[in-house]
């Protein structure tokens, strides 16, 4: 079963990048829970106000959490930041390439005009070479009085 959602394909399988994942993932459980159940010792904590008395896991996990918040926070900054300069650049880039196709339609509209004009005078030209080639068979042709007389 393949489930399409814009330009991702999902399938019901999970994959080999997905299912090292979920290894990984669990024996990461595995080893927090083994730690948690091997360091339940209370340990205080020292806030500079108050003092706080708490398994050593619990710390530990807390202190864990605070710095994954901490990450989360500034990666998030950064990836907005970097988003809205992409988004600047791509309007740029969409800007740049409508100016790119103004001018080539100008050239292209240019380049027609020209050949319009060009394929006018070809047709006076063939006119005019055509009346003349007229006037010499006129000219030269047997009981035209307008022929010169051959001596």
């Amino acid at each position: 079963m393949i489930i399409r959602v814009g330009n991702i394909k999902m399938s019901g399988a999970i994959s080999m990048k997905n299912q090292w994942r979920l290894v990984a993932g669990i024996i990461l459980i595995i080893i927090i829970v083994l730690f948690a159940v091997f360091n339940v010792d209370s340990v205080p904590v020292n806030f500079g106000f108050a003092v706080v008395d708490g398994p050593l896991i619990i710390v530990i996990l807390v202190s864990l959490l605070m710095g994954s918040l901490i990450t989360l926070l500034v990666a998030t900054g950064s990836a907005t930041k970097k988003n809205k300069e992409f988004k600047q650049m791509r309007a740029e880039i969409d800007a740049k390439g409508k100016e790119i196709q103004k001018a080539v339609d100008a050239t292209k509209a240019g380049y027609e005009q020209q050949l319009t004009d060009l394929r006018a005078q070809l047709t006076q030209k063939d006119s005019k070479i055509n009346s003349l080639e007229e006037e010499l068979i006129k000219k030269f042709t047997v009981g035209n009085p307008d022929q010169p007389s051959k001596v």
